[in-house]
């Protein structure tokens, strides 16, 4: 393949770039406030009523103020879990060992100006069939090192013991809790109930709120709810225009959600119920934003299942509520694909990059694990180890490629000869011009497949990185955070970020260095668009992609330099016509 169809290759793959990068991810639909989405059957093991979840539940009767609740706190090396007796939740988490920026003095702590508190639970008024907050005062039942029981008393005289121990699991971030309703009299079950996810608060780095959203995972299917519903949109000349909505209202018949998740950019809070009897055979889930004092938004929602209800007519969930960093290692460790909550993106809205996600950080994950001697830059060097080794696997291809880059260069004249006589008769050119490169062991596509090697690769890292908790607040170099862009200085409102400018230079001679068989301006004016494009499309991106691009570029321009010249060949000039 000659060169311009090469760079024309490499358009293509920036155009697939920029579709991938500014396309929209698999997203709940808003559908219409009024409509339910679930409506209960009348005689029902579990869960009762109306079925459609609310958005931000009134509170029932009975209500404590929340400055007059009592605050108990459990922790450990990772976790500060604030409870309060105003429902007997989850107020706050504190990360111990996560900070909240570069300057490295306050915590990242989930729920933060929620004015509900996660785990809150949700009742179905059997009057009213509305849902309620349960917000009365909740006293302490027990408490130990390393878990807190609760016990409150519903509208209905039913009574609740709520239980929360840490330690539980194997899992430092995950929080064992158990909920149960006992019945409020004879014959009577305990009502339907769902509990609040929490929210967190945006990151810096995703400015288009691409990962600030709620997750339901049913065993197959992953669904996203961002924070676009609940914004009004006049769409794309009109179409797909649409007013925002309080709620967005989700339903799983037969499918029950395995884990509901909140999270943002490198943070989740998942709820997982342990056990198909706490999952029963259905749920439901809403999502509503929640405005913080500082003037941003999250999101929060509430998530019910159809617990089987037990012989004393009690209702019972168990589960884990994981509230940590979404670390690859950490989350793919936890059961029913709970690793999505990465939110692996997909190339063109159907195009999978999971798996190969997944292999990159795990392979990221070891080389830092080898590394780790290094120090504070020891994940900067990851990187570098990392394209290193996809160099050094993908390097007989790229020297196929270039070998054969070469070798056609020695044939310019030939082919200018070919193009210009047979300029008239596309047919004819096409049979002369296979038929020059099978005289001489030529193969015009060789050039093609080091391009699809590194797309996916390429693809790959760009949504891996995206995420990759492990590299947030970690310097190499001049980069303070490379899970951010590494931003020197801003003039005027805009950042001055080196590692783009770089990675064009580095792309632009690896492209010069790259013989071709002709040199149009058109050739010229492709090479001047890919090397402008590409830093333009990941100026913004986080560091650690434009250091692998960087790197990546360095290497090819090595091998470029090292690759040994085609030896000399005799070129045959095509026939000239008699006459």
């Amino acid at each position: 393949m000659d060169r311009k169809n090469v760079f024309l290759g490499l358009a293509c793959f920036g155009g697939a770039l920029a579709l991938y990068i500014f396309g929209t991810p698999r997203q709940a639909p808003a559908p219409a406030p009024a409509a339910p989405v679930f409506v209960a059957p009348a005689n029902p093991p579990a869960l009762t009523g109306s079925g459609a979840l609310p958005g931000p539940a009134p509170a029932a009767a009975g209500t404590l103020d929340r400055a007059k609740a009592v605050r108990e706190v459990l922790a450990n090396d990772h976790l500060r879990v604030t409870f309060t007796t105003r429902g007997g939740a989850i107020e706050q988490v504190e990360l111990l060992k996560e900070f909240a920026d570069t300057d490295r003095k306050d915590k990242v702590v989930f729920n933060r100006g929620n004015p509900d508190a996660a785990l809150t639970l949700v009742i179905e008024n059997r009057a009213t069939r509305a849902w309620e907050q349960v917000l009365g005062e909740f006293k302490v039942a027990a408490k130990t090192k390393d878990s807190l029981t609760f016990v409150g008393t519903l509208p209905d005289g039913g009574k609740v013991e709520r239980t929360y121990a840490l330690g539980a699991t194997a899992e430092p971030y995950s929080i064992r809790f158990s909920t149960r309703l006992l019945s409020p009299g004879p014959g009577v079950a305990a009502p339907a109930f769902a509990q609040t996810l929490g929210s967190w608060h945006p990151t810096a780095g995703d400015k288009a709120n691409q990962f600030l959203s709620v997750l339901t995972h049913d065993g197959e299917d992953t669904v996203r709810t961002g924070v676009d519903p609940f914004h009004d949109s006049n769409g794309f000349l009109g179409l797909g225009a649409r007013r925002a909505v309080p709620t967005v209202e989700l339903a799983s018949a037969g499918k029950p959600y395995f884990w509901v998740a909140s999270g943002n950019q490198f943070f989740a809070s998942m709820i997982h119920p342990l056990g198909q009897e706490s999952r029963g055979a259905r749920s439901l889930v809403s999502v509503h934003p929640v405005a913080f004092p500082e003037g941003t938004q999250g999101l929060d929602g509430m998530a019910s299942w159809a617990t089987v209800v037990k012989p004393d007519l009690s209702t019972e969930l168990t589960g884990d509520f994981f509230v940590g960093p979404k670390e690859y290692a950490r989350v793919s460790a936890l059961p029913d694909n709970q690793v999505y909550v990465l939110q692996f993106s997909k190339l063109l809205g159907f195009i999978p990059f999971a798996a190969i996600c997944k292999l990159l950080l795990a392979c990221l994950g070891g080389v830092h694990a080898l590394l780790e001697w290094s120090g504070a830059w020891s994940w900067g060097w990851a990187i570098v180890a990392l394209t290193l080794l996809i160099k050094v696997v993908t390097w007989p291809l790229t020297a196929a490629q270039q070998r054969q880059a070469k070798k056609m260069a020695k044939f310019s004249k030939p082919l200018q000869e070919i193009n210009e006589k047979y300029k008239d008769n596309p047919e004819k050119k096409q049979k002369e011009l296979m038929k020059l490169y099978q005289d001489h062991g030529i193969n015009p596509l060789a050039g093609c497949l080091p391009i699809l090697i590194q797309m996916p690769i390429f693809f790959g890292m760009y949504t891996a990185f995206q995420t990759t908790v492990e590299l947030r607040l970690h310097s190499f170099l001049w980069v303070q955070d490379l899970a951010a862009p590494d931003t020197l200085f801003v003039l005027g409102g805009l950042p001055f970020n080196l590692l783009p400018i770089l990675m064009g230079v580095t792309m632009w001679l690896s492209m010069k260095m790259t013989p071709s068989p002709s040199a149009d301006s058109s050739q010229k004016t492709i090479i001047l668009v890919m090397t402008l494009m590409f830093p333009l499309i990941c100026y913004t991106m986080p560091a650690a992609l434009t250091l692998y691009m960087t790197v990546q570029n360095l290497l090819t321009i090595l091998q470029a330099a090292v690759t040994k010249e085609e030896p000399a060949v005799e070129v045959i000039p095509p026939k000239k016509a008699k006459g």
